[in-house]
C-alpha cells in the first residue's frame, strides 16, 4: 500500500443544495482529479465530482448509479440496510426492513487520476476525526461528526434506538445508537454524530464513541472537507 505523505484541508463550504456540494481545497497542487466511489470495484467506478488543478471541487450525489449494475452485480453488491451503516445494532434483526437487499456502503470518497486511486476525501466537522477515521485503534475519537455516502435502492425512513458494544480492557462497553434518518433512492450523504466518547487508557487503545446519532446531513452541513494523498 502506498504511504500517506500529504494532508491538505480546506474548508469552508461554498454551497450545498440538495445533494450538490462545492468548495475549495487550499494548497491543492496534484493536478485535476475525478472524485469517485469504488463501491462496485475499480472496473465500475461511480464518478460523483471533480477536483480542479487549483483545488476547486464539485460533488453531485443526485444520480442513481444502480443503473450500471447487471442483475448479477446487484446480487453481489447490494445488501441489507443494516450492513450499509458504519454502526449497527447488536442484533441486526432489530432493523425493520427485514431481509430484502436494498443498500450499499459507498466506502471511501476516492480521488482518481492517472488511472489509479491517488487519495481520499474525509468530510468531518473536526480535523481530529480525519486521523481517527484512518486508524481508530491509535487515534482518539472526538465529539464531532463525520459523513459517509450510502446507496439505497428504495426510499427509506428509519427511526430506531438500539445498543451495541465495544470491547475494551476485558469488558464490553455499551454503545448507544440512535437512527433518525430519511433516505431517498440513490446516493445519500449520512451524518454520524459522535455525541459521547468513552475515554480509554491510550496504552491499551484509543478512545472511541459510545453514543452515536445517525441522521441526514441536512442542507448546509458545516463540513470540513479534508483530502489525504498517497504521495
Amino acid at each position: 500500500m502506498k504511504t500517506l505523505l500529504t494532508l491538505i484541508l480546506l474548508v469552508t463550504f461554498i454551497s450545498a443544495r440538495a445533494q450538490k456540494f462545492s468548495g475549495k481545497i487550499e494548497g491543492h497542487n496534484k493536478g485535476e482529479m475525478d472524485i469517485v466511489l469504488t463501491m462496485f470495484g475499480f472496473e465500475k467506478l461511480v464518478k460523483i465530482g471533480t477536483l480542479s488543478a487549483i483545488g476547486d471541487f464539485e460533488i453531485d450525489l443526485s444520480s442513481d448509479p444502480t443503473g450500471m449494475l447487471t442483475a448479477e452485480d446487484r446480487e453481489f453488491y447490494i445488501d441489507r440496510l443494516v450492513y450499509g451503516f458504519q454502526y449497527v445494532c447488536g442484533n441486526p434483526d432489530d432493523f425493520p426492513e427485514g431481509e430484502p437487499k436494498i443498500a450499499r456502503d459507498a466506502g471511501f470518497i476516492a480521488l482518481w487520476a492517472n488511472n489509479q486511486w491517488e487519495g481520499s476525501i474525509f468530510p468531518v466537522t473536526d480535523e481530529k476525526l480525519r486521523l481517527w477515521m484512518e486508524d481508530d485503534g491509535y487515534n482518539d475519537a472526538v465529539e464531532a461528526s463525520f459523513y459517509k455516502v450510502l446507496l439505497v435502492t428504495e426510499d427509506v425512513e428509519l427511526r430506531k434506538q438500539c445498543n451495541n458494544s465495544n470491547y475494551y480492557d476485558d469488558k464490553n462497553v455499551e454503545v448507544n445508537l440512535d437512527y433518525d434518518i430519511r433516505l431517498k433512492k440513490g446516493l445519500n450523504l449520512v451524518e454520524y454524530q459522535l455525541q459521547s466518547v468513552y475515554k480509554t487508557d491510550p496504552e491499551i487503545r484509543a478512545s472511541f464513541p459510545d453514543k452515536v446519532k445517525i441522521t441526514n446531513a441536512g442542507e448546509n452541513p458545516p463540513i470540513i472537507w479534508m483530502a489525504s494523498y498517497f504521495w
